[in-house]
């Protein structure tokens, strides 16, 4: 079962962001465990180019998910904006189950547009819709299709069942929106970005502070209440399992820069603290 089809069915997620634009890196985390890993274009060096050997990597671990009887770590590639002619190229390199993550989505007319990104024409496919997909079509050529080893027809229904797509709220003009954002067919989950929430309102990662913390409830409350899923990056000061008890389904908690950081930290204070303990 897909990542989509479990969060759909009630399932939750944890996994990290990858900055490093680094496939031993990617390879590592997703031997780890994690749900997915989110494949970050947006503030990383990633490209297209680039961002396909970070996924072939991901998906190399496959093979030992299914020997130690779990699920695979998916991978959900965060997209530098909502450009279409991007996204058909991220999704072109990618081979489902995965998803897409689109930033800085502030009103529906830019969440129909994300979904119509990720759709074919409604004459190239059977999902009956009320947005018209305007993806072009290599399907036969490109990698997300094992380069035409899987036959068009399997992979479209692929692309309706095994694609998640998410778009990011990042400002206060985008939460007062999520309502109908959330009403546009086709957008599985909103993902919430605390620290753009806060600079949206001047107070730039306060998060203790009450403007903030209303506003970020005020978001996870209408996302809630829309039947979408509720995806984001971990609150400081609220632990993972507080946000799941919120309601999230899906959380991002650490960042592979981040955890090479701390680990090298911690290497570095025990070694120091053993060689000042030398006579």
């Amino acid at each position: 079962m897909s990542l989509r089809q479990r969060l759909l069915s009630g399932g939750r997620s944890y996994g990290p962001l990858i900055l490093t634009d680094s496939p031993v890196v990617a390879e590592v985390l997703a031997l780890t465990g994690y749900g997915h890993i989110v494949v970050d274009h947006e503030h990383s060096p990633t490209d297209v180019n680039s961002g396909q050997r970070l996924l072939q990597a991901i998906q190399s671990s496959h093979s030992i998910a299914s020997l130690e009887g779990r699920h695979a770590t998916e991978a959900i590639v965060r997209l530098p904006n909502h450009d279409p002619i991007y996204m058909k190229k991220v999704l072109d390199s990618m081979r489902l189950p995965g998803g897409v993550l689109v930033p800085m989505v502030e009103d529906a007319a830019t969440a129909k547009a994300v979904v119509a990104s990720t759709r074919y024409p409604p004459s190239s496919d059977s999902l009956s819709s009320s947005v018209d997909g305007t993806r072009g079509c290599a399907a036969p050529f490109v990698r997300a299709t094992g380069w035409g080893r899987i036959n068009t027809k399997t992979y479209l229904k692929q692309c309706q069942e095994d694609l998640l797509v998410m778009v990011q709220v990042e400002s206060e003009s985008g939460v007062m929106a999520i309502p109908e954002i959330a009403g546009v067919e086709g957008i599985d989950g909103i993902f919430l970005g605390p620290f753009d929430l806060s600079c949206s309102i001047g107070k730039m990662g306060r998060f203790e502070d009450e403007d903030v913390k209303e506003l970020i409830l005020k978001a996870e409350d209408s996302v809630l209440a829309s039947g979408c899923l509720l995806a984001g990056f971990q609150v400081p000061g609220r632990s993972v399992k507080e946000m799941f008890l919120r309601g999230y389904s899906l959380v991002c908690g650490s960042i592979d820069v981040g955890l090479l950081r701390n680990a090298a930290m911690i290497d570095l204070s025990a070694a120091q603290e053993a060689i000042d303990s030398l006579p």
